[in-house]
C-alpha cells in the first residue's frame, strides 16, 4: 500500500501489518534469549536464600539504593563510613541509585522490606540492559534496515561484554551509560535522518508546523538532550558523550563545506540537542547539595551546567563560521585551521581565567586516557590488549567480544568503503564517528568494551549480512523451505507445473484453439521452463552451510563467553562473607551506619579494593574503600617497616581492626608498594628466567620485605607486633595446601606490657602457644633488647584467659633472657591487655 505524504510530496510506504507483527514477535524472541543470558546468573546470586551481590562497586550502590528506599526520595551524598574518620561526599550521581529504590518502591508496594530491597537492585541491570535493545534496533535501522537492526540486537543479547554487566546481582551504574548514551544517540540519528530527508533548514523552520518529518527530527533532538541530561545525572564522566556532538558536528561541516553542501540540518539539530540537555541539566545541578555556585566535575555541580553552555556556545560559533565561509566563497580549509585555533586560544583561555576549570578538563582527558595514578593500578583499566606486565594478550578482548572483534574490523572497513565521498550520510558519518570513539576508550581501558558493545553488535550484523547476501542465503533459505514436504502438500512446484499443463491439454473447455506449430512451439517452452525452475527451485547446500558457519562463527564463542561471565564467580569471597559476618556480630556496634552523617566510634583499615564489602557486609567504617578514600594511609601501614610508625597511623585513623588477605601479602603488593611511593625493586628481585622452554618471571622476597606490616601481620600472624592480635581468620580452601588462611582480622589493642630487669643488651623474647578459631595452631613472639641499665618493657596483645571460640591461648608466656634464662607461667589477663597494664616480671640471675 502506498500512500503520499502531503508535507513532502513523495510518497512513503506503509509496513505491511503482518511484517509490523513478525517485526515485533522477533523483537521479543531477541528480548527474552536476553534475559535469559542475564538470568543464568539468578542461582549462585540468590542461593542460601540471600541476594548475593556481584564484584565490588554492587555493594556500594546497594547501599545507596537502599538509604534511597527507606529516605524515598533522598540520596546518600555524604557517608561518614567511608574514608573514616572524615567521612567522603560520594560523587557518584544518584540517577542509577533512585531507579533501584523506585523498582524496591514498586515491587514492594511502598513498603519494601531488605530482601525486597536487595532484589529490586540485583534485577534492575537486567532490566536496563535488555531495553538497551531498543535504541539499538532503532538506530541500526536508520542506518541501514530492519533486518540489520535485528541481527544486531541479536547479536547484541548475547555478547559477553554486555551480558557481564547487565547480569543478575551486578548492580552497577555501567548498564545504565550504556542505555542512556544508545538512546541519546539513536535519537540523535533519527533527528539527522529526517533533518536531511526533509531539507531541514533556517527558511525551513518558518512554515515547520506542515511539515511533519522536521517536526518529528526537532522532537527527536529534544529528547536526545533528555537523555543526555539523564546521563549527566547517571555517570561523572558523561560530559564526554555531550562533547561528542560538538565534535561530530565539527567533522559533519567540514565535509558538507568542501562538498558545497548546507548544514544548517546539522546543525540545528546539534544546537536543538545541546539546548536541551542544558534546560534539563539545570534543574538536576539547582537540585544538588553543592553550595553556593560552587563548581566541581567531581560531583553534580553548576560545573556540568557551564560546560553543556560551552559546547552550545561552540556549536554556534560553528555554525556561524560556517555561514561566514559560504558567504564569503572561501576556501573550505580555512573552517578546520581557523576553528582548531579557535579551541586551542580557549583552552589557554580557560587555563589563564579558570585554572580550576582548566584542570577538570585535562584530569578528565587523562582519565580517559588511562592516565592517572590510581587508575594504573585499576586492572580493568588497563589497555584491553596489554597485560599487566605490559605484554600483548588478545585474551581479553577475545573474552569481552569474541570473534565479533575481528568481524567489527571488516564492517567498518567495508562502511567507510561504502560511505565514503559523496556517498556518505550524515547519520552515517555519525555512527562511524560514535564507534571509533567507542573503539578508541575500549582500547585505552579494557573497562569500556561494555559501551563498544553496541557498535560491536551493530558493525558485526552489517558485515554479516554482507557476506551472507553474497551467498544468497535468503534465497536459499525460501528453497530450503519450500522443498520440504508439507502435510497435504506433498507435490512440488514443478510436479505442480506438470499436473496443470496435463489437466489444460485434457480439457473440455478452451477459449479458443491455436495452430499445430504454435502448440508446439509453446509446448517446447513450457517444457524448457519447467527444467529450470526444477533446477532453481533446488537449494545450494554448500551456501547454506558455509552460511550456518559463518553464523556459528560469531553466535556460538559470544554464548560461551557470555554464559561464562553470566555464571562468573564474580560473588564476594565466602572467606571474605564468612570473615565480615563474623566482623559484624562480634564486633562492637558502630552507630549511624542508616544515617551516616556523624561520626562512629572505630574504622576498619584494609585495601581499598576490600572496603565496599567492609561497609556493606559487615556495617562497619573503612578507612580506605573502592573511591580510591585513605588509599595513602592504608598503603604506608601495609609498607611500614616500624612498629611505631604503623602505630601512629591506626591512632590517627582511630582504627580498632586490620584485615588482611594472601593477594595483599603476594599479587596486591606491587600496587600498594606503588601508592605508597616506593618500587616494587625494593622489596623484591624480579627475574625473568627460562623454564622449560618458555619465560617466567620469579620474584624472590628481600629482607624490606619480611619487614613489612602486610608481611609481620599475614604471614607471621602478627608475631614480633605488640598491639595487633589475631581475633578471626578464614578456613583455606582445601586446595590451598598452604597453612595461611586467604582472611585475617586483627584487633588494635593498647596490649599488655611485660616488664622487668636483666644483664643490659639482652635480647628479650616472649612466647606464646595458640589456637586460631580454625583449630589451627601457631606461636606469637615478640622481642626486645634490655637497655643499657638492663631494664625492659615488651608489649604483648594476647591474654592467656581462656574464651569461647575466637583465638584462645594454649599456655602462659614464657620469656627467654639472653637465650639462657627462660621464665614461665607469666599470665596476662585481658584486662591488661585492654587497659594496657604492667606486668612485672622477676628475671632471675643468670650468674
Amino acid at each position: 500500500m502506498i500512500t503520499t505524504n502531503k508535507g513532502m510530496g513523495c510518497p512513503v510506504a506503509k509496513r505491511p501489518a503482518h511484517k509490523l507483527k513478525f517485526g515485533i514477535i522477533s523483537l521479543i524472541a531477541v528480548a527474552l534469549v536476553a534475559f535469559l543470558m542475564r538470568m543464568i546468573s539468578y542461582s549462585a546470586a540468590t542461593a542460601n536464600g540471600s541476594i548475593n551481590l556481584m564484584g565490588y562497586d554492587s555493594f556500594y550502590h546497594m547501599r545507596r539504593i537502599l538509604y534511597t528506599a527507606f529516605n524515598f526520595p533522598h540520596s546518600l551524598n555524604f557517608d561518614s563510613y567511608i574514608n573514616y574518620p572524615a567521612g567522603f561526599e560520594v560523587g557518584w550521581p544518584p540517577f542509577f541509585d533512585f531507579l533501584g529504590a523506585l523498582l524496591a518502591k514498586v515491587l514492594g508496594v511502598g513498603h519494601p522490606d531488605l530482601y525486597t530491597t536487595e532484589f529490586a537492585g540485583a534485577l534492575l541491570p537486567v532490566i536496563l540492559g535488555i531495553l538497551t535493545i531498543i535504541p539499538l534496533y532503532i538506530a541500526t535501522a536508520a542506518i541501514f534496515d530492519r533486518k540489520t537492526a535485528l541481527l544486531g540486537a541479536l547479536i547484541f543479547a548475547v555478547i559477553p561484554a554486555h551480558v557481564y554487566i547487565s547480569r543478575f546481582g551486578a548492580v552497577d551504574h555501567h548498564v545504565a551509560e550504556t542505555l542512556l548514551s544508545t538512546s541519546a544517540y539513536a535519537c540523535f540519528i533519527l533527528a539527522l535522518k529526517w533533518a536531511r530527508e526533509g531539507s531541514l533548514s533556517l527558511p525551513s523552520l518558518k512554515t515547520i508546523s506542515s511539515e511533519k518529518k522536521l517536526v518529528k527530527s526537532l522532537v527527536l533532538a529534544v529528547a536526545s538532550g533528555l537523555f543526555f541530561a539523564l546521563l549527566i545525572y547517571t555517570w561523572i564522566g558523561a560530559l564526554v558523550f555531550v562533547s561528542f556532538i560538538l565534535l561530530y558536528a565539527f567533522i559533519q561541516t567540514t565535509i558538507d563545506l568542501k562538498a558545497e553542501k548546507n548544514s544548517d540540518y546539522v546543525l540545528i539539530c546539534s544546537t536543538v540537542a545541546l539546548l536541551a540537555t542544558l534546560l534539563f541539566t539545570i534543574p538536576l545541578s539547582a537540585g544538588s547539595v553543592r553550595p553556593g555556585l560552587e563548581m566541581s566535575a567531581m560531583y553534580i555541580s553548576w560545573f556540568q551546567v557551564f560546560y553543556v553552555f560551552s559546547m552550545l556556545a561552540g556549536t554556534l560559533i560553528l555554525w556561524g563560521f560556517s555561514l561566514y565561509i559560504s558567504k564569503k566563497g572561501l576556501d573550505w580549509k580555512y573552517y578546520p585551521a581557523a576553528l582548531i585555533l579557535i579551541s586551542l586560544a580557549g583552552l589557554l583561555s580557560l587555563k589563564i581565567f579558570s585554572a580550576e576549570s582548566y584542570s577538570f578538563v585535562i584530569e578528565g582527558m587523562s582519565f580517559f586516557l588511562g592516565k592517572g595514578e590510581y587508575i594504573s593500578t585499576i586492572s580493568e583499566a588497563l589497555p584491553i590488549f596489554l597485560t599487566t606486565e605490559g605484554k600483548l594478550t588478545f585474551a581479553p578482548v577475545l573474552g569481552s567480544l569474541g570473534l565479533c572483534f575481528l568481524t567489527t574490523l571488516g564492517g567498518f572497513f567495508l562502511l567507510g568503503l561504502e560511505w565514503i565521498g559523496e556517498k556518505s550520510k550524515p547519520e552515517g558519518v555519525f555512527f562511524l564517528l560514535w564507534s571509533a570513539f567507542f573503539a578508541y576508550l575500549t582500547l585505552s581501558q579494557r573497562r569500556f568494551s561494555y559501551l563498544f558493545a553496541v557498535n560491536v553488535a551493530i558493525l558485526t550484523a552489517y558485515f554479516l549480512w554482507v557476506l551472507l547476501d553474497s551467498f544468497d542465503f535468503e534465497t536459499e533459505v525460501k528453497k530450503l523451505a519450500k522443498s520440504v514436504p508439507i502435510a497435504g502438500k506433498n507435490a512440488t512446484p514443478a510436479l505442480k507445473a506438470e499436473k496443470e499443463t496435463k489437466s489444460k491439454k485434457s480439457g473440455k473447455e478452451t477459449k479458443s484453439k491455436k495452430s499445430g506449430k504454435e502448440t508446439k512451439s509453446k509446448s517446447r517452452s513450457k517444457i524448457n521452463n519447467l527444467s529450470g525452475s526444477k533446477q532453481n527451485s533446488q537449494p545450494d547446500y554448500f551456501k547454506i552451510v558455509s552460511s550456518l558457519a559463518l553464523i556459528g562463527l560469531v553466535f556460538i564463542p559470544c554464548i560461551w563467553a557470555g554464559v561464562a561471565f553470566a555464571k562468573d564467580d564474580g560473588l564476594i569471597n565466602p572467606v571474605w562473607k564468612d570473615s565480615l559476618t563474623w566482623l559484624g556480630a562480634s564486633s562492637p556496634e558502630t552507630s549511624y551506619y542508616l544515617d551516616p552523617s556523624g561520626t562512629p566510634e572505630y574504622g576498619v583499615l584494609s585495601w581499598w579494593d576490600y572496603g565496599n564489602w567492609i561497609v556493606y557486609q559487615s556495617k562497619r567504617p573503612a578507612v580506605s574503600n573502592n573511591f580510591q578514600t585513605g588509599v595513602d594511609d592504608s598503603a604506608h601501614f601495609f609498607t611500614a617497616d616500624s612498629e611505631e610508625e604503623a602505630k601512629a597511623i591506626l591512632e590517627k585513623l582511630k582504627v580498632k581492626y586490620v584485615i588482611t588477605d594472601n593477594l595483599m601479602a603476594s599479587g596486591k603488593f606491587g600496587s600498594i608498594v606503588k601508592l605508597a611511593g616506593e618500587n616494587i625493586s625494593k622489596y623484591l628481585n624480579v627475574q625473568t628466567t627460562n623454564v622449560n622452554g618458555g619465560l617466567q618471571t620469579i620474584a624472590t622476597a628481600k629482607k624490606e620485605f619480611t619487614e613489612t606490616e602486610v608481611y609481620k601481620l599475614h604471614q607471621l600472624d602478627g608475631s614480633n607486633l605488640g598491639n595487633l592480635r589475631l581475633v578471626h581468620e578464614s578456613t583455606a580452601p582445601e586446595e590451598n595446601n598452604d597453612s595461611t588462611s586467604d582472611v585475617k582480622i586483627f584487633e588494635f589493642v593498647p596490649g599488655a606490657m611485660l616488664s622487668g630487669t636483666t644483664d643490659p643488651g639482652q635480647n628479650i623474647t616472649a612466647t606464646l602457644e595458640l589456637s586460631s578459631n580454625t583449630g589451627r595452631k601457631f606461636t606469637y613472639q615478640n622481642e626486645v633488647v634490655s637497655d643499657k641499665n638492663g631494664l625492659f618493657e615488651i608489649t604483648v596483645p594476647y591474654s592467656t584467659e581462656n574464651k569461647t571460640g575466637g583465638v584462645n591461648a594454649l599456655s602462659t608466656y614464657s620469656l627467654n633472657a639472653g637465650g639462657n634464662v627462660t621464665v614461665s607461667e607469666i599470665q596476662v589477663t585481658e584486662k591488661d591487655v585492654l587497659e594496657g597494664n604492667k606486668v612485672e616480671v622477676k628475671i632471675p640471675d643468670s650468674k
